[in-house]
């Protein structure tokens, strides 16, 4: 419940941000491009098999959004998968880059609440993605002070060419009783590198093979076993691994929305799990070779799993409540009425649903019976009714000029109404003949029915449910 206090406290800004930060439970040693840190959290404690646990891009997916059931992802629900895990496995947990889109204001909530949920959960490592670095240099450290894991992203430096952030850490981990050395590192594509500047133009984005040459003593001679967190895609992963073949596992990004095969080239295992939250990739050790005492033993990866988070994972309690609080924070910041707004495309106003009735009767009860006249009523349910994020498609207008503002200030544009599709109507309402409304169709569902939300939309199947307009079809124009 500390972790919810702290976020229910009124918006501190960065410097609140940097003054709340608490014990990191951890031990960490400079050396050099990286550190030497010894593991102080109960939830990666176990003394049985090593499982490495990995993530990319949740783009800031805490939990699914969308209209289509059953609804898959959400770190509540990766809490839930990884307690479970911990009771039969030793956990080395890594996430690689982009917690969110860092769009504005709601993001950097959102990072915050990520890195609460990542130190719940007991997280090691996190490497940095270019999103991330559009949240402003100053806030990535203020985030660096909170997280209890590593931040790494080696490649990125000021204009000294001095790195911000380690190159890798190397951890001390339990697998079926032994100690086992962990060398995990971290580095972000040179492509990105615009995207880095965009709002920190004084940093600069090395080449990682640069980088990595730069580092290869160290880094091929620390750890029984190496893993490189690669924020890039598959390509430069597979040109890393056969330059660089001392990493037995490399863990990509930006390659789609869902998991990918695993690919071996040479030694190393390349991995991807898919984006926003909805799959959890785990990698499992084979028997290590035989070693001397001079020369310990070393481990290769072998099974790899990809576990889709279904409803069959229950939220975890504690991470759910960090999530209420962040919900807190977004209602008590306001930024349902901060949402920008530009002109309607017609120049109209909204007048709201019920002002269609009188004429179009039978259009307004079947309307009164769909889904889309319970809209609203969903997100209340869910405390999500104040998160802009979400009300944008659950009401008419929100991002118009004259739209949804809140539950108390324009009730009449609750809920996914008629001017949703067929747009602003108050002239059409105050003279229908001369001012008449254009046919809606398969495009203004589009707008909110979008893969990522509704993966099973499909116009002709869901027109089907809410189909009215027969009484005017044969209407002279």
């Amino acid at each position: 419940m500390r972790s919810l206090a702290l976020w229910l406290l009124p918006p501190l800004g960065l410097l609140g941000l940097l003054a709340l930060n608490s014990a990191t439970g951890s031990l960490s040693l400079s050396s050099g491009g990286g550190s030497v840190r010894v593991q102080g959290r109960p939830l990666n404690g176990g003394n049985g098999e090593l499982l490495v646990v990995f993530g990319s891009e949740i783009n800031g997916y805490l939990t699914p959004c969308g209209c289509s059931k059953p609804m898959v992802g959400g770190i509540p629900r990766r809490a839930t998968l990884l307690k479970q895990l911990a009771k039969t496995h030793t956990l080395l947990t890594l996430e690689n880059g982009d917690l969110t889109k860092a769009s504005g204001r709601q993001d950097e909530l959102k990072a915050e609440t990520l890195i609460e949920m990542l130190n719940l959960m007991g997280y090691d490592a996190l490497n940095l993605g270019e999103y991330d670095f559009k949240l402003g240099l100053a806030y990535l450290q203020a985030l660096q002070q909170r997280f209890r894991g590593k931040l790494l992203c080696g490649n990125v430096v000021d204009g000294n060419g001095k790195p911000l952030f380690d190159a890798f850490t190397l951890l001390e981990k339990n697998h079926n009783g032994r100690k086992v050395k962990v060398l995990i590192a971290g580095l972000i594509s040179e492509q990105y590198a615009s995207t880095v500047r965009q709002h920190n133009p004084d940093l600069q984005v090395l080449p990682p093979i640069q980088r990595l040459d730069e580092l290869r003593e160290q880094l091929s001679t620390a750890g029984e076993l190496r893993i490189l967190l690669w924020h890039g895609g598959q390509a430069e992963a597979e040109e890393i691994a056969r330059r660089h073949p001392y990493f037995d596992l490399i863990v990509y990004a930006h390659s789609g929305d869902g998991p990918l095969q695993p690919k071996q080239v040479g030694s190393t295992r390349l991995v991807f799990s898919g984006t926003d939250a909805k799959f959890v990739g785990l990698a499992y050790l084979d028997a290590p070779e035989t070693g001397t005492t001079a020369s310990p033993p070393s481990f290769a990866i072998g099974r790899v799993e990809h576990i889709r988070l279904t409803e069959d994972y229950k939220d975890d309690p504690e991470t759910l409540q960090i999530k209420l609080g962040y919900l807190a924070r977004v209602d008590a910041e306001g930024l349902l009425e901060q949402v920008a707004r530009r002109p309607t495309l017609n120049g109209d106003t909204f007048a709201g649903s019920r002002a269609c009735r009188p004429c179009h009767a039978e259009d307004y009860r079947i309307w009164e019976r769909s889904k889309h006249a319970q809209a609203m009523q969903t997100l209340v349910d869910e405390k999500h009714d104040k998160d802009p994020e979400c009300v944008v498609c659950h009401v008419v207008g929100l991002e118009f000029e004259g739209g949804f503002v809140s539950m108390e200030k324009t009730p009449q544009l609750k809920d996914v109404g008629c001017e949703s599709c067929h747009g602003p109507a108050r002239k059409h309402v105050q003279d229908p003949l001369n001012n008449r409304l254009g046919k809606a169709g398969e495009q203004s569902c589009m707008q909110c029915h979008v893969p990522a939300h509704s993966p099973n939309f499909d116009f002709q199947t869901y027109w089907k449910q809410i189909e009215h307009g027969h009484s005017l079809r044969e209407e002279k124009p």
